[in-house]
């Protein structure tokens, strides 16, 4: 569904991606894993077109990714950024119809109302400032907000940072019914334990460039991933 071939992104001087390559099959989920700075949000922000290649090609159903990014949203792919960054003076209400401005009215009644039947809790806060909810409200903003535009495949950037175990726990059971629902997703996680247990694929990234990748299930039993992501000791 989705095709990376030897993407190369920087920042002035600096190159923050280098060669990487990916496939994401449809209905799947795909994580990526790595210490800070390996390039796993710049990848997504490439896939959204918030910053541009330098080189490589990315493919989408075949064919080459629009240019921009509310084009690429059009054509099916939205992302839930690090951080939530939901808007925080709009109400929940306004902020889900936010992520729905490239439907119609009538299309926006009827998402928002799937959305608020998945997150009762957001339809409870509808009037609510975004910016008062809790962190855990605000990634369920977050989500339904991206939910909104009907997308093929969502990109997670973090969901679990500064989230409270339980609505962990809560967000990645979440992310599975979206998978179960027919969404492609792809995760960046700091939690490589969670997200490998939820995935079906998964790459490492180390200083631009994969180096590692296979089944997530054989990667959470990788000696290297273990020791290098999991906490854990085995030896190899």
């Amino acid at each position: 569904m989705l095709d990376i071939k030897e993407l190369y992104v920087s920042y002035g001087r600096i190159t923050a991606l280098q060669g990487v390559s990916m496939h994401v099959p449809r209905s799947s989920i795909v994580c990526i894993i790595g210490n800070n700075g390996a390039g796993k949000s710049t990848l997504l922000n490439a896939i959204s077109g918030m910053v541009k290649p330098k080189s490589g090609e990315i493919t989408f159903e075949g064919r080459p990714l629009p240019a921009h990014p509310h084009q690429i949203v059009k054509a099916g792919i939205v992302q839930v950024p690090e951080g939530r960054q939901v808007f925080p003076i709009l109400s929940v209400d306004e902020n889900l119809t936010m992520g729905g401005y490239v439907l119609s009215y009538r299309e926006i009644r009827e998402r928002k109302a799937r959305v608020y039947e998945l997150f009762p809790r957001l339809k409870e806060r509808a009037g609510q400032a975004a910016g008062t909810l809790s962190g855990g409200e605000q990634q369920m903003l977050a989500i339904g907000r991206a939910l909104m535009s009907s997308p093929k495949v969502i990109l997670f950037d973090e969901p679990s940072l500064g989230l409270a175990p339980m609505v962990v726990s809560q967000v990645f059971e979440l992310i599975a019914k979206i998978k179960e629902s027919g969404v492609t997703v792809v995760l960046v996680e700091q939690n490589a334990r969670k997200a490998l247990s939820v995935a079906d694929t998964a790459y490492v990234l180390e200083n631009g460039k994969v180096v590692l990748e296979g089944r997530a299930s054989e990667l959470l039993e990788n000696p290297m991933v273990e020791a290098a992501y999991l906490g854990g000791r085995k030896s190899a």
